[in-house]
């Protein structure tokens, strides 16, 4: 692997946080330089009012309230509330709330100004009769206009200070996720290759030296794993050259003693001796299917050579239909062959896909009882073309229904025969697989045995 020029992840923090840092005062600025200048100009000729205005206007206002006859609302700026109390406390007029009014009374009951959280208040005493004013100490615009219509510059200031802080923290979170998944990109696809048995790559350093010492230690790993996949693969092609030798060598001498079995056959023979070479015919059969056995064994676990060509299924369904005709006749089954919807073409290696279908047909009939039923259904779909066989024996078991296609399972003994060595549904899927079809496996609700379906892509 090629180390580029690396930094550290807490180089790559401190520089975003600067950034961040700056970018904050500067959102600072401009808010305040939007408050502070262009709503002023937006607001003109009035502009805004200072703080400590109503401040300063409540004293001629309490001038004002204190030589009048009577308080009325035209007297009151639109800065202030106020509400007028008789001496026992009992509100006679004004804009001040009944609640707040009630407070406004009992904070300034012995003293002449007061102040809660949010306002301040001024009691202005007349004959018979008691004024409290309600003022703010803040910015506010100096159009009465404006102050009805937005909230007091303050707000302004700290609401768009919100947006913007909010917007910047989403740009530079997006612009760091952005530049760390490419970074973080090397690390991503060593995995995957290695994720896929995909073993042949290089891999590209990240620049950034924490992330570069997992891709070296990757790197490693994967050197290692290469080795031993290399060395495990080169013992499993010989384990399979050897038994598939093994087993071409013993059918030679197998044919001769087949030969010499069949001359002994049509010799003279007592009753006793019929009976002996019977028992060697047959025990050389059984020689023959284990051999067959172990070159499938062999020939499984090998790749096909898928040789697709564009099958008339008519033509394919008759000679399935034939093939199975002559199977089921050794256990003198009745066969139920259902044909539906089928498209005029498909695509498939002929050989194999017949291959992978009488399988799944010979699995069934050794499954089923003599004169039983053995249903066999061909349909097909926009994308599928279908081939069910549905025996009637005693189904699949729990177990089964999940392992029946794993190579050497012969877990399930209600269906398994004697001739039977857990390759069938293996070879089966392996072919169905690289079709890039489907393989299912269940119960039939009607029958009550297997039910077992091949889905080939059109």
């Amino acid at each position: 692997m090629d180390i580029k020029k690396q930094v550290k992840l807490r180089t790559i923090f401190i520089k975003y946080l600067c950034i961040f840092c700056v970018s904050t005062i500067l959102v600072i600025s401009a808010v305040l330089m939007i408050v502070l200048i262009i709503i002023p100009s937006l607001s003109k000729p009035q502009g805004l009012l200072p703080a400590n205005y109503a401040q300063e206007r409540v004293l001629v206002l309490k001038d004002k309230i204190q030589k009048s006859k009577k308080v009325t609302s035209d007297m009151i700026p639109d800065l202030f509330k106020y509400a007028v109390y008789n001496n026992d406390g009992e509100k006679i007029s004004g804009n001040l709330s009944i609640g707040v009014s009630r407070k406004a009374w009992l904070l300034l009951k012995s003293s002449e100004n007061g102040s809660d959280f949010f306002h301040y208040y001024l009691k202005i005493s007349r004959k018979n009769e008691v004024c409290i004013l309600q003022y703010s100490i803040s910015m506010e615009f100096a159009s009465p206009i404006l102050r009805k219509i937005l909230p007091t510059p303050w707000v302004i200031i700290i609401v768009l200070f919100c947006i913007a802080f909010v917007l910047e923290i989403i740009m530079l979170t997006r612009n760091f996720s952005k530049k760390f998944n490419e970074k973080m990109s090397s690390l991503q696809n060593a995995t995957d290759k290695i994720k896929n048995q995909d073993l042949d790559f290089n891999i590209e350093s990240s620049g950034i030296f924490e992330i570069d010492n997992v891709l070296v230690s990757i790197d490693k790993m994967k050197e290692a794993l290469k080795a031993s996949m290399k060395k495990e693969w080169d013992l499993e092609q010989t384990r399979r050259e050897q038994i598939s030798a093994l087993a071409h060598d013993i059918k030679t001498p197998l044919t001769i003693v087949r030969g010499n079995a069949d001359l002994l056959c049509e010799t003279s023979q007592s009753d006793e001796q019929k009976e002996y070479t019977g028992y060697i015919m047959k025990s050389i059969y059984d020689m023959e299917q284990y051999i067959k056995t172990l070159i499938e064994i062999s020939k499984a676990q090998i790749e096909y050579a898928i040789n697709k060509e564009n099958i008339d299924t008519k033509k394919y369904i008759d000679e399935i239909y034939n093939h199975i005709n002559a199977l089921i006749s050794i256990k003198k089954l009745k066969l139920d062959f259902k044909v539906n919807n089928l498209p005029n073409n498909f695509e498939a290696d002929f050989n194999l896909l017949k291959r992978a279908i009488m399988n799944i047909v010979s699995n069934a009939v050794e499954c089923s009882k003599e004169c039983c039923k053995l249903e066999f259904i061909v349909d097909s779909t926009e994308e599928y073309i279908k081939f069910c066989v549905v025996d009637y024996g005693t189904g699949f078991s729990k177990e089964a229904l999940k392992r029946a296609s794993e190579q050497f399972y012969m877990g399930d003994s209600s269906r398994v025969s004697k001739h039977h060595h857990g390759m069938g549904l293996y070879i089966t899927k392996s072919i169905v697989e690289f079709h890039n079809g489907k393989l299912k496996i269940a119960n039939s609700e009607v029958s009550g045995g297997g039910e077992v379906t091949i889905e080939i892509p059109i």
